[in-house]
């Protein structure tokens, strides 16, 4: 099984270095804007997302354009674990935490079940609802205490036809990118 992933996480790398920087900002741009769209996102006032790295699908002006007109949460990584915490209206208490990525300093954590809707990255994503992230399993120990929607986001390229999967991995709900979206529910 960790060969497998090796390999998919090697083949996902190869695919994303044939794009530039400019056409993986285009596709991340549409697929935000389908998020915008989405009857949930819409209704739901706490929405929890993720402050994207290089080569993930792009999420920084989604969180900057809604946290002072939603309740945006984000992953704060605090040893083995990871909850999430509010994000200032004006974005100004994030800061460097684990792994470089940018999390709210000083904010409010936010309880599981108050999240509506959950927007999660990952590696690679299937149409099953399958997801492989980057192996620390942060996301699949946190879906333990949370029983809302999962929406996984990835580039086209990242929807492949098998996600290898373990019994710990947790299902998406839907899966969306800028050309599909895959509900499971």
């Amino acid at each position: 099984m960790k060969e497998r992933k090796k390999a998919l996480r090697a083949h996902i790398r190869d695919c994303r270095a044939e794009f530039s920087a400019e056409q993986l900002a285009g596709m991340s741009a549409r697929t935000m804007a389908r998020i915008e769209a989405l009857e949930a996102f819409r209704k739901a006032s706490t929405v929890a997302l993720y402050w994207s790295l290089a080569g993930e699908t792009a999420t920084h002006n989604l969180v900057r354009k809604y946290a002072a007109s939603k309740h945006i949460v984000l992953p704060v990584v605090d040893g083995d674990t990871m909850h999430f915490a509010e994000v200032a209206a004006d974005c100004s208490n994030l800061s460097s935490g684990a792994f470089g990525v940018m999390e709210p300093r000083e904010g409010a954590e936010c309880p599981p079940d108050e999240i509506e809707l959950m927007i999660v990255p990952g590696v690679a994503f299937d149409r099953k609802g399958g997801r492989m992230g980057h192996g620390k399993g942060y996301y699949d120990k946190y879906f333990e205490r949370y029983n809302g929607l999962k929406i996984g986001v990835c580039f086209d390229f990242q929807l492949v036809d098998e996600v290898p999967c373990e019994p710990f991995d947790v299902g998406m709900d839907a899966v969306l990118t800028e050309k599909e979206y895959i509900c499971n529910l």
